[in-house]
């Protein structure tokens, strides 16, 4: 068994590395080099950090690291279906918290699916340990509240003008996929409540190859003014999907009055390295 940075080979390589790690996942996870091109940027994952476990020729698993300053995230981490249960979840971790030190991080956090208790034991015995619950949040077409129409309906705005408003309207820390450098990178559609010029509350969208409109940012100070976004949503059409939303911020309680419902759970770990 060796391991190798990920750097060392093409991106369709670790893209096939990285779904054949997730097969059997109760998400279906499935790359092409593309998409993973898109997180990489995104998410600011350092490819040469990261790793892949090689018996012989094979890839048998991957742990993958973005960094954000002195920050780490484990931006995936998976063993093939014949490499389970027989160590190498172990040896992975210890050998990207080494590169992790290496690179002087000084905390390191990931997100396990709630109910998946092997990888959850998994990450406890390298030391880190459940900080919050993430919520991951889908509204049907026709799942919006009946007296949605009657809510104003929400504002147009640029998303980078409603990103000056970033910091002030997230009093809970967004996940590591919603933080600001993703959301500088990405293509949004920006409503907000209360007007333009100083917003009580706004929402990014993006648009998915599902046909989902993903709320790719949720911003407002308190859970009145989240209350006041969610009402405007219910005046945009289409199915939605909200991934990672803070359990313990202001939107989490108004999201599931307006027609969402909690279809996955997550657990937010960290390391203090």
């Amino acid at each position: 068994m060796r391991f190798i940075s990920a750097a060392t080979v093409s991106l369709e390589a670790y893209a096939a590395a990285f779904t054949s790690a997730f097969e059997g996942y109760p998400v279906q996870i499935a790359f092409t080099a593309p998409m993973l091109a898109r997180r990489v940027r995104f998410e600011q994952h350092d490819l040469e950090s990261s790793l892949i476990a090689l018996e012989g020729d094979e890839a048998v698993g991957i742990a993958g690291l973005a960094i954000r300053g002195e920050r780490g995230w484990v931006s995936g981490f998976g063993v093939v279906p014949a490499w389970r249960r027989r160590g190498l979840g172990r040896r992975l971790m210890s050998e990207l918290l080494e590169r992790a030190r290496g690179y002087k991080l000084r905390r390191l956090q990931l997100e396990v699916l709630a109910g998946n208790d092997a990888a959850q034991r998994l990450y406890e015995g390298a030391g880190m340990r459940v900080t919050r619950d993430l919520l991951v949040l889908e509204r049907a077409a026709d799942d919006a509240p009946p007296d949605a129409r009657r809510a104003p309906a929400p504002e147009e705005s640029p998303a980078e003008e409603l990103l000056r408003h970033y910091w002030r309207l997230h009093p809970e820390p967004p996940t590591w996929q919603r933080e600001l450098p993703s959301l500088l990178a990405a293509e949004l559609r920006g409503l907000c409540v209360g007007g333009r010029r100083r917003p009580r509350a706004y929402a990014l969208l993006g648009h998915g190859r599902d046909g989902n409109t993903y709320l790719s940012d949720l911003a407002a100070a308190d859970a009145e003014d989240a209350a006041a976004m969610c009402a405007a949503l219910g005046r945009v059409d289409g199915p939605m999907r909200v991934i990672n939303e803070p359990a313990r911020g202001p939107y989490a309680a108004p999201l599931l009055e307006h027609g969402f419902r909690e279809t996955m759970r997550q657990h937010e770990m960290t390391l203090e390295l």
